[in-house]
This record gives structure tokens, sequence and C-alpha cells, in this order.
């Protein structure tokens, strides 16, 4: 029974990040491109709006469970609007399921095989290093405590000031919001969970670039994904993302290593052919938002990232518009870059 409630909690938030997906298309008046676009868009955008949240309560020192509430009643709100006006949008992706298995053919087989490898890999894999003790104990005092980064992860201490390196990436109040609401072990969510959502994530920015490579021919981007699977596996040192993707996905990190950079490849490869400019110009402004969410590492790696991949584009477009986009896609990281050089110079303290 356990795991059959778990399972539901699962899917429960990948349609609660499909359909905000769904409404946002719907808003900004953009065609629906695909099932993994629009499921990664909407995941990238409802942490932009978690942390529009959960930063505020964290820096006043509110309760988990006034963020949770919260949340929960935002995550309502999108599962209604997106029923209430979003109906044929969801119906039509119903019925081309059909033709787009046809679509794939032969090459669902080692697409599956693929992504069931890479899940079991996720599960049965045993993490006791120093970063799996924080994450784990942080998401564990926060919800037997009631409170978001007030004890010490490590050792269960009282705080009399918030940690200012990781106050504002607040990815592991989210599964504290997820074991509040639905009342589950933390570890059921921080371990079980997302881990496995986040290497399903993985496989579909995979296969997002594989389909803009091939001008959306289908087979071939299978094959990109099952190739680039196949070069993680067989490519796994500390010095790439594999370490990541296989053995600390529950992290922050993992999803900048994964999803963020990839997607930010996605992006730029995109607006340099021309292609759903207003679409990609949204995602990559959400992927620069969320990064700061996810880890404080995005105040180095994000700016970078985004830096080599603009540095073609806006030779390329030459205009005055591409320079100021790619200036407010930096302002997230930025921000925080400059706030963390405060607080590691002791001019910014965030006390409880």
């Amino acid at each position: 029974m356990n795991i059959i409630y778990i399972a539901l909690i699962a899917t429960f938030q990948i349609l609660l990040f499909f359909c905000l997906g769904l409404l946002a298309f719907r808003v900004l008046h953009i065609n629906i491109v695909s099932f993994s676009l629009t499921l990664l868009f909407g995941f990238t955008f409802y942490f932009c709006i978690f942390g529009f949240f959960a930063i505020p309560m964290i820096l006043t020192s509110q309760k988990l469970s006034t963020l949770s509430c919260t949340m929960g009643i935002i995550s309502v709100v999108i599962l209604v609007c997106t029923m209430i006006s979003c109906r044929k949008q969801f119906y039509s992706l119903i019925q081309q399921v059909p033709t787009i298995i046809k679509e794939h053919s032969y090459m669902l087989i080692p697409l599956c095989i693929a992504f069931l490898l890479l899940q079991l890999i996720v599960f049965t894999h045993v993490d006791s290093s120093a970063d799996g003790s924080y994450y784990i104990g942080k998401v564990s005092t926060d919800v037997y405590t009631n409170t978001m980064g007030h004890y010490d992860p490590y050792t269960g201490m009282a705080l009399s000031e918030l940690d200012g390196r990781r106050v504002f990436a607040c990815f592991p109040e989210y599964n504290a919001v997820i074991s509040c609401l639905f009342h589950i072990h933390p570890l059921n969510q921080a371990k079980l969970i997302m881990p496995q959502f986040l290497a399903f994530c993985t496989l579909l920015i995979y296969y997002q670039i594989g389909l803009s490579f091939f001008k959306g021919y289908k087979k071939k981007a299978d094959a990109f994904v099952c190739v680039v699977f196949a070069l993680d596996l067989y490519s796994y040192t500390i010095y790439t993302n594999s370490t990541f993707l296989f053995t600390r996905t529950y992290e922050g990190k993992s999803i900048l290593a994964n999803i963020i950079i990839p997607g930010i490849l996605l992006c730029f490869y995109m607006l340099w052919n021309h292609s759903s400019q207003k679409l990609y110009k949204m995602f990559l402004i959400l992927l620069s938002v969320s990064s700061c969410i996810f880890s404080s590492s995005s105040m180095l790696i994000v700016p970078v990232s985004l830096t080599i991949g603009a540095i073609i584009w806006i030779y390329s477009e030459r205009t005055l518009k591409s320079i100021v986009f790619y200036v407010v896609c930096l302002l997230p990281n930025l921000v925080i870059c400059l706030l963390y050089l405060l607080f590691s110079k002791g001019i910014l303290i965030y006390p409880i």
C-alpha cells in the first residue's frame, strides 16, 4: 500500500508540472510542441513560482506548514485552471498518442530499456556522503520541526542565523513541502520520488536536443538519447555530469548538470536556427531563474553557460534586443552571487 501511495504522489507531481506547462502555453499563446517540452517548461516554471513564495517566507522565519498550505492552494488552482481552460489541448495530446507510438516505432524498445536501466541504477544506489547527509538532514529537520533552515542539518543544533550560502537554494524546502502535505517520510520524497523524476527529465532534455539536431525526426532523436545515455554510462567519473545523474541525482547540483545546462544548450541552438523564438526565450528565462532555486552553484555555472551560448547568438543577431535579453537572463544569478559575496564578507546576515 505504501508503494502505491508513493507512486500516486509521484504521478501527482508529474501531472502538476505538465498542467502548469499546458496552462503557460495557453496564456502565452504558444503552440504545444510536445509532451516532453511541456513537462520541462512546467517543471522549471513551477520552481520559479515556488521560489517566489518560499524565499520571503524563509527570510521572515515563517513555518514550513504555512509554505505547504500556500503551495497546496496554488497547486490546486493550477490543476483546476488547466482542467477548465486547457481541456481541448489535453484531449488533443491524448488523441495523438497512437500516432506518436507509430512515429517512434521499434525505437521505443531501446528507449524503454535505457529508461528502465537508468531508473534501476538511480533506485538501487546508496549514497552516504556529506552532501547526502546535508540534503536529507535539511529536509528532515524542516519537516519534523516545522521550520525552514533553523537547524543544522548535520547536528540538529539550533542556528542563530540562516545559511547565507544556501538560503535562496530552496530545493530541499520543496521536498519538505511535499513530505508535509502528503505526510510521507522525507526519505521517500528526497531519495526516491524526486531522483526518479529528475532522471526521467534528463532523458527528456536529451530527447529534445536530439529532435532539434535531427530536424524533428523522432527515431533519430530516440537513437540520440540511447547514445548519450551510453556515453554517460561509460564515462562516469567525478569530472562529468554522470556522477550527478547516477549517484547524486537527489541534489540540486544534479538538476544544474543534467537539466539546466543541457536546456540552455537546447534554447540557444533553437535561437541560432530562428526556431520558435518566443517559446525558447521564455524557456531560457525560466531555466535561469529556476537554477537559483535548485542550487547555489548556479551563481557561477549558469552565467558561464549563458555567456558561451549567447556569444554566437548575439553575433548572429547583432541587435540591442539580443544583448538586453542576455543581461536579463544573467541578472538572477548575478544578484545571488552579489548577495553571497556580501554574506561571505560579513556585511549581510540573515538572522532567525
